[in-house]
């Protein structure tokens, strides 16, 4: 038996013995309730650490203890950091899949101006989530699963720029389509740099003005 087997079964054992002991059985739903609560702790702790510390230089250790729960807790839930990296990916990519259905519209130009808006708040509101996304890109050839997910995503956002652009009657919908990424990109870096002066409303209002209320060209 491994390290991490024995680290699991006796962590499993103390807890359900203090659960025999000090309290009633739970049912499945608080079980699931308390399982969820846990890995929402842990993402959340992974998160911050690897936005400040980078992902190779936060071990389970440190996640754990920002977490506050026993490191044997966390080889319940991650059999590794890779696995912690892969679930903590899933769970942001899963947010932007929710986020993006929630802002539909039939119209073309109010869902781009939609998508603006969410870019700007996202980034004003979710700061530590874009350090950590743009640290891994930098990363992107050593992780095959962020490779296939950045590729797969950079995909899909042409794609739904370039339906906007021709709906709004963009001239060149395909090329403008790839500009406007690229100036996302660009919009994300430099503020990650520049951080409070950089001039985000302003480049927000542009950017909705220039596709979305004026004459398109």
């Amino acid at each position: 038996m491994s390290g991490i087997q024995l680290i699991k079964k006796f962590t499993t054992f103390a807890v359900d013995r203090t659960f025999s002991h000090n309290m009633s059985p739970r049912s499945k739903a608080q079980i699931e309730e308390i399982r969820e609560a846990s890995i929402s702790k842990i993402l959340n702790a992974a998160l911050e650490l690897f936005a400040i510390k980078g992902f190779d230089s936060s071990s389970i250790a440190d996640i754990a203890k920002k977490a506050n729960i026993s490191k044997g807790l966390m080889y319940n839930y991650f059999s590794s950091k890779d696995d912690l990296l892969k679930a903590l990916i899933d769970q942001l990519n899963k947010g932007e899949k929710n986020m993006m259905a929630n802002i539909f519209d039939e119209d073309p130009k109010k869902m781009l101006e939609n998508v603006i808006r969410v870019f700007f708040k996202e980034l004003r509101e979710n700061y530590q989530q874009w350090v950590f996304i743009s640290k891994l890109v930098l990363q992107v050839d050593r992780f095959e699963f962020v490779s296939t997910l950045a590729k797969e995503m950079y995909s899909n956002y042409l794609i739904l720029f370039e339906q906007l652009l021709t709906g709004i009657g963009m001239k060149q919908p395909s090329s403008e389509a790839k500009l406007l990424g690229a100036m996302f990109d660009g919009i994300g870096y430099q503020f990650l740099i520049i951080k409070d002066e950089y001039p985000l409303d302003e480049i927000e209002n542009y950017l909705i003005q220039k596709y979305c209320e004026d004459e398109v060209y």
